[in-house]
């Protein structure tokens, strides 16, 4: 009886294994479909995807391989979210542009972007990192619907040890920061009163080197001026709840500032801080300062800049940076969030 039984289990064991031998290349897992289709080529991705349904789903962000390969994968493309709906736009590409369904945006809104990441935030308070070609999400405690963040920012990739979250709160008397690892949001007063106001209030706070860098007008009008304060100091003494705002010398404004000013932005490149203005109805258009970070003190002053040679500045609210230019004819240009027929619209310093 034994030995019937032995031999009962060792066939179904066979049938099993012939069952697994005999299984469909479609009922592949889709983590391995993923992994395959992730180091394929253009062509030969278009062919892996026609095979069947379930390899056509693996590879759901197909539209945009072409921007994940030389020379495209060099050069920062734009990306604007509509509910749930995804279009990025590279100014190198002849195709322009690719629209795609992301349903883990749906209803969300990008607040930061930087490293390859967005930072995105709902109405119910929630809050999450994705990383929008690899399809990752990194999911954020929540925050009480009834703080309103302004804006806000972080401080390095959100897979990095020391990443640290930081949102100011509406009318800039509060901040809120979580760092990696945390279960909930601390919030901490600010002792003075410094805020955006008019079109100061989209520019998103910078950090750098650990510090916090913020945009705007210190009471109701000029001079500009940049606001820093050190989170850390918080940190090292969590039963500090009031942070100090520390600022640097102000900006002296272009002509007709006060009331052409369209935009501002604010960003950090080699180790110098860097503000750039758009304005409307006034010739140059763009105006852009830089102040030295490694010089402040009593002398320390900002410099009128004309000339960012062989890079690119791309700028936008949610995120402004320079890079390299890696095709003839991008170099020192500035370019802004704004596409018109199919071409991304620049402004150049060369010929203003």
């Amino acid at each position: 009886m034994i030995e019937n039984f032995v031999q009962s289990f060792k066939q179904e064991e066979e049938k099993e294994k012939e069952k697994e031998l005999d299984k469909s290349w479609s009922e592949l897992p889709l983590h391995l479909l993923c992994q395959f289709s992730a180091h394929l080529i253009l062509k030969d991705l278009n062919t892996f995807r026609a095979i069947c349904k379930s390899w056509r789903l693996s590879s759901p962000m197909s539209p945009l391989r072409p921007l994940l390969e030389p020379p495209y994968s060099h050069s920062p493309c734009l990306m604007y979210l509509a509910k749930h709906k995804c279009t990025f736009f590279h100014p190198m590409h002849d195709n322009g542009s690719y629209q795609m369904d992301i349903p883990e945006l749906q209803d969300a809104f990008i607040r930061y972007s930087k490293y390859g990441w967005l930072l995105l935030s709902k109405m119910d308070g929630s809050v999450f990192f994705f990383h929008p070609f690899d399809r990752i999400k990194i999911e954020l405690p929540s925050y009480p619907c009834k703080e309103i963040f302004e804006s806000m920012c972080f401080s390095s990739p959100p897979t990095s040890t020391d990443c640290f979250v930081i949102g100011i709160i509406y009318y800039g008397s509060k901040f809120s920061i979580i760092r990696r690892g945390e279960v909930a949001w601390t919030l901490c007063e600010f002792t003075d009163y410094f805020r955006p106001r008019g079109h100061f209030i989209n520019n998103n706070p910078l950090l750098y080197n650990g510090r916090c860098y913020r945009l705007g007008l210190q009471g109701d009008g000029l001079p500009v001026k940049v606001g820093v304060f050190d989170p850390h100091e918080y940190l090292s003494h969590p039963n500090q709840y009031k942070c100090r705002w520390k600022y640097l010398s102000y900006i002296p404004p272009p002509e007709d500032f006060d009331y052409s000013l369209r935009s501002s932005y604010l960003l950090e490149s080699d180790g110098k801080l860097f503000v750039v203005f758009e304005l409307h109805e006034s010739e140059p258009s763009i105006h852009i300062y830089s102040l030295n970070l490694s010089s402040i003190g009593p002398r320390m002053k900002w410099h009128k800049v004309t000339n960012i040679g062989n890079k690119m500045l791309c700028i936008s609210s949610g995120g402004s940076f320079f890079e390299l230019s890696v095709a003839k004819g991008m170099s020192n240009k500035i370019y802004v969030p704004s596409v018109q027929d199919n071409n991304n619209i620049f402004y150049s310093l060369e010929t203003k």
